[in-house]
């Protein structure tokens, strides 16, 4: 108590000075308007950076959490998508059917999916790989398909309790059936290996109509629904056999961007592949 007083006894002409300012900016700002104006609207200036900068914060540390979010009601909606189109294809391919036997209500599709984030990519060789923060322990397993929300990326090659290895379209290993938008005529899927952002349809008729812009999309596929985006023609190329065409594509992934990505359970994958497994 001693000391306080003597720090105040001390330095009371320092407190007897801010006392004064005090006292004098308020009797500036309570009895004169223009500077009483000039007061709020810096004071409302900086009390609404105040609120906007401590927004920023809360938003950016909430920012996982609802990517997060984002992603799995991404995935619903993929697996919601996805069902209607195979209940339009379905019911275009059937028109003999009686409307009084159609169903009321869209059926749940064969595939839903895994939303997951990148966690590691290489792209340093031709054998490229992805590395994201699913696995089995997240119902992730080899053979699954894996889409961003441009098109495909590639497929599960190995997975541990937490983690999953893609191989992306850009490796050579990756093999995939593809077609043209509005065309029956399938085709093959690969990488020669040159350019990351270009991928190479091959085995087209030679008959087979196209041109620059055209999609390529998924065809028939043990782990891709039909008509997923795949790329988009930019050019034909000289093909090692005369029969067929193969051309250039623009890959719809831009592989130096993608961050979130999910991954296709099929539900009847191995329903089916036990079946083929088990022809003689």
């Amino acid at each position: 108590m001693r000391n306080l007083l003597t720090f105040i006894i001390r330095n009371s002409h320092w407190l007897v000075a801010i006392i004064l300012i005090v006292i004098s900016f308020y009797l500036v700002f309570s009895h004169n308007s223009y500077q009483r104006s000039v007061y709020l609207t810096s004071a409302n200036n900086v009390v609404g950076w105040f609120y906007e900068t401590s927004n920023k914060a809360t938003t950016f540390v909430h920012l996982s959490k609802n990517n997060k979010l984002l992603l799995e009601r991404n995935a619903q909606l993929e697996a919601e998508l996805f069902a209607l189109k195979a209940y339009l294809s379905d019911v275009q391919i059937d028109t003999l059917t009686t409307k009084a036997f159609l169903s009321d209500s869209v059926p749940v599709s064969q595939f839903s999916f895994i939303p997951a984030e990148v966690t590691n990519v290489s792209f340093s060789g031709p054998n490229n790989f992805i590395t994201v923060n699913k696995g089995s322990s997240h119902g992730v397993k080899p053979d699954m398909g894996v889409v961003s929300q441009n098109g495909v990326v590639g497929v599960v090659l190995t997975v541990s309790p937490k983690f999953s290895v893609i191989i992306p379209i850009i490796n050579p290993k990756f093999r995939l059936s593809g077609k043209l938008k509005n065309s029956t005529n399938t085709g093959s899927i690969f990488w020669n290996g040159k350019d990351i952002n270009i991928a190479q349809i091959g085995e087209l008729p030679k008959h087979e109509v196209f041109h620059p812009g055209d999609t390529v999309m998924t065809s028939f596929s043990r782990i891709f629904p039909k008509d997923v985006v795949i790329g988009y023609v930019t050019e034909q190329i000289p093909s090692k056999d005369d029969n067929f065409n193969t051309l250039n594509m623009r890959i719809a992934t831009d592989f130096y961007s993608v961050r979130d990505i999910l991954i296709i359970d099929d539900e009847y994958y191995d329903e089916q592949n036990q079946l083929e497994n088990s022809i003689p």
